[in-house]
């Protein structure tokens, strides 16, 4: 669920585009892939859900301007205040250079699996620190198999303690 303060921008920038309430209600459901929810109350809506709103809201906002329909900005409060802000979060994750990103973290999430498969800890052993994660990310997935990978080196290279 939002918290209060994102509700309240949701609604500001509402009023900063010069959207109506039917519009906002449609946005809200097209925007979150929610069919069902038309509010900013609805407690399925992350702050990833507020950020895509914004970024839409803001397109709205400033094609109005462009075109005249509506004043450019003159109260620092206003949501939209710096053209590009919030599509400038990139929510949509639709760039290369995030395609890259994770792209790349597969990879190395694959190599560090493999490394711990290599250490006689198979895909078990995997599957069981993947649903620790919760919830579950492929950054947090790869810290906690490269943190394993390094105790369980480091517990193979110590010198066996004997009774002297």
């Amino acid at each position: 669920m939002i918290s209060r303060a994102q509700q309240i921008l949701l609604k500001r920038a509402q009023a900063q585009a010069g959207i109506d309430d039917a519009d906002y209600r449609t946005a809200i459901a097209d925007c979150t892939s929610l069919d069902d929810c038309r509010s900013s109350t609805d407690a399925r809506l992350t702050d990833r859900h507020v950020d895509v709103l914004m970024s839409y809201f803001e397109a709205i906002y400033w094609r109005a301007v462009d075109s005249g329909l509506l004043p450019a900005p003159t109260d620092p409060g206003q949501p939209f205040r710096a053209r590009g802000y919030w599509a400038g979060k990139n929510t949509s994750r639709s760039t290369s250079r995030d395609r890259y990103v994770e792209r790349d973290l597969a990879g190395q999430v694959a190599e560090a699996e493999a490394a711990l498969h290599k250490l006689g800890y198979g895909l078990q052993y995997c599957a069981a620190i993947r649903n620790n994660i919760v919830p579950f990310s492929l950054p947090k997935y790869l810290g906690a198999l490269s943190r394993t990978i390094h105790a369980k080196q480091a517990k193979a290279a110590a010198p066996a303690e004997g009774p002297f």
